[in-house]
């Protein structure tokens, strides 16, 4: 009761408020200036559910931006941003609940030898995602702050420094099944340049870690907890050579150390790389490049992590290591025609086997215009020899693009394709294809467009790895009166659960094993509407609505999301009557939970100021 009588109370503020005049701009002290502005509202709300309990309020609300700068702008400057109770129902914040939260922006010494900057953000109960592939995203809600500071040095004729330090975490749950997830994070760098008589020279040094609570529900288990750590540093140094060329080489050391669910993974990867090019003529370019790395193993770990992925590795044993030497010419035989020459040697070190390729190709890029369009295209062919075996791959590459304008039409178009391309290990190749296309039409005082996607790639000659998705989105519009979008999707492959959701990669099964591998397939739609039918009335709506299928181990699950979402709002000089209403609806088959149905809707009004 108590609790009402309060919610009352502030509707009855808010009310007051919008019947005040606008404040006029004020000014504090001699040194500071400051601008506030924001919408304050008040209004009529409710929500209810199968998983909660109805409930109807007064509820006051808005957003503001603080904003202004202390002595000058360039010594120190600032922007905060409150907003509190936003949602699709009330407003245009794209969240089914009512979230909460501010974030600060700030500089100091803008413009001088000593720059810096402090970055705050915290949210309270707002929406987020976790991904599937090629469908729309399911919906989350949750809490979650980051925190960030930057400085630099730059004094002329000394080496630059600049330091970062940087903070999150995140906290979140999923509708429609019981599982939470969390994660936080920090890092420390420092990066360093200096221009020393022609040599350009670098240095940095991160330090970071991360800890990480991934919801399992697609699976029915409990969830399961990665930690990583990391820190590293680097050195580079590029210096011009003769005949339009260039020189740089690079060392880098990283200290790697992760656990996820009980599998552990901990080393030192070293790479160094070095890169030389001269272009004798305008027409005739060259270059050389070599990389070696004394843990390729931690080499491919990095590429999943770097996506957010987390896998049980197998057992390394006497460890791995990579070098690569690669060769490139290009010779401009007519202004609109490019060929193109490759030689690349290779060998690896992984999983007790010692292996070496050699790779040779060539091919060309041509570009000209065509019936009046626009047309690029390249082709590339290659020839791929294995030792230690009598495999001998032929590799291609190729892509079109083509764009045209004719009257009031305009279209384009895309289509890309290759076989038996290198990968990071010397014995998987990929192949994939692609293609899209555009077009866009104007009847006089309505347009009309579309667009439509699709692609698949995968691991030559070894099944379970690909990955396939296709796309469609149509949008009719009439000046500014009225606009209607239609979208389409779907998409199937395998991937690995992280925080996140689900990312996609071809992965070799050596790499990340099969059970943890999770295979996929799924649809979603969705439809949206926008008008102004008079001057100062804002109407939208929208429709989603997916549903995929997972099986993890064996574990299927069937998913399926829905959501419909609408607003009106009309202004009356500085003031907004607003209403709208939001839905819902989210379940897992594997979470063992019903589905989750959760409804909102809102009626109110709010005024614009600008109160100093």
């Amino acid at each position: 009761m108590a609790g009402g009588f309060r919610n009352t109370g502030f509707v009855l503020v808010g009310l007051l408020l919008l019947t005040l005049p606008v404040a006029g701009q004020v000014t504090v002290g001699e040194d500071l200036s400051m601008n506030l502005n924001g919408i304050v509202s008040a209004g009529y709300t409710g929500d209810y559910g199968n998983t909660i309990s109805s409930s109807h309020s007064l509820a006051l609300g808005g957003s503001g931006t603080l904003s202004g700068f202390y002595y000058n702008p360039n010594f120190l400057s600032f922007t905060v941003s409150p907003y509190l109770n936003q949602a699709r129902d009330n407003s245009a914040f794209q969240s089914i609940s009512n979230a909460s939260g501010v974030s600060l922006s700030s500089s100091i010494f803008g413009g001088s030898h000593f720059p810096g900057s402090i970055s705050y953000a915290k949210a309270y109960n707002s929406e987020g995602n976790f991904a599937v592939p090629g469908v729309a995203n399911y919906t989350t809600h949750g809490d979650s702050q980051t925190f960030g500071v930057n400085w630099a040095e730059m004094l002329p004729g000394l080496p630059s420094l600049s330091a970062n330090f940087q903070m999150g975490s995140n906290q979140y749950s999923i509708y429609g099944s019981n599982d939470n997830g969390s994660s936080d994070s920090h890092s420390f760098g420092l990066r360093s340049s200096y221009l020393l008589k022609g040599f350009n020279l670098s240095a940095y040094y991160q330090d970071g870690s991360g800890h990480s609570q991934i919801p399992q529900f697609l699976q029915n288990s409990q969830e399961e907890s990665a930690n990583s750590s990391n820190s590293a540093y680097g050195f580079a140094v590029g210096h011009a050579l003769p005949l339009r060329g260039a020189f740089s080489a690079t060392y880098n050391s990283s200290d790697v150390n992760s656990n996820f669910d009980g599998y552990s993974f901990n080393g030192t990867i070293d790479t160094y790389t070095a890169v030389a090019s001269l272009q004798p003529t305008n027409k005739f370019h060259v270059s050389v490049s070599t990389n070696y790395s004394d843990n390729l193993a931690g080499v491919l770990y990095q590429s999943i992590t770097a996506a957010g992925g987390v896998v049980a590795l197998p057992n390394q044993g006497q460890g791995s290591h990579s070098l690569d030497l690669l060769g490139t010419a290009s010779y401009a035989i007519l202004p609109n025609l490019q060929a193109l020459a490759t030689a690349e040697h290779r060998e690896q070190y992984f999983l007790g086997e010692n292996l070496a390729a050699d790779s040779y190709g060539g091919g060309f890029t041509y570009g000209r215009t065509v019936f009046g369009g626009n047309l690029n295209s390249a082709l590339t062919l290659t020839d791929n020899t294995i030792s230690n075996s009598n495999q001998n791959t032929l590799g291609f590459s190729g892509t079109v693009n083509y764009n045209r304008r004719f009257q009031r039409w305009v279209v384009g178009g895309s289509f890309s394709y290759a076989q038996s391309v290198q990968t990071l290990l010397v014995t998987y190749m990929s192949s994939f294809y692609s293609y899209s296309g555009n077009v866009r039409r104007r009847f006089g005082r309505l347009s009309w467009s579309a667009t439509a996607t699709a692609g698949k790639t995968g691991l030559t000659e070894q099944k379970g790895t690909t990955n396939s998705s296709e796309s469609f989105s149509t949008g009719l519009s009439y000046s500014r009166w009225i606009s209607l979008t239609g979208t389409y999707s779907k998409s199937s492959g395998n991937a690995i659960q992280t925080g996140a959701g689900l990312i996609t990669a071809p992965i070799p099964s050596p790499i990340v094993p099969a059970n943890d591998l999770i295979l996929f397939g799924g649809k979603s739609y969705g439809i949206g509407l926008s008008s102004n039918p008079i001057r100062r009335l804002t109407l939208t709506a929208s429709y989603a609505k997916s549903h995929s299928n997972t099986d993890f181990g064996g574990i299927a699950s069937w998913n399926n999301t829905e959501q419909i979402n609408t607003l009106f709002q009309y202004q009356f000089r500085k003031m907004y009557l607003t209403g709208g209403y939001s839905r819902l609806l989210q379940g897992f088959s594997a979470s063992g939970t019903p589905p989750e149905h959760i409804s909102a809707f809102y009626f109110g009004v709010s005024r614009w100021f600008n109160f100093f």
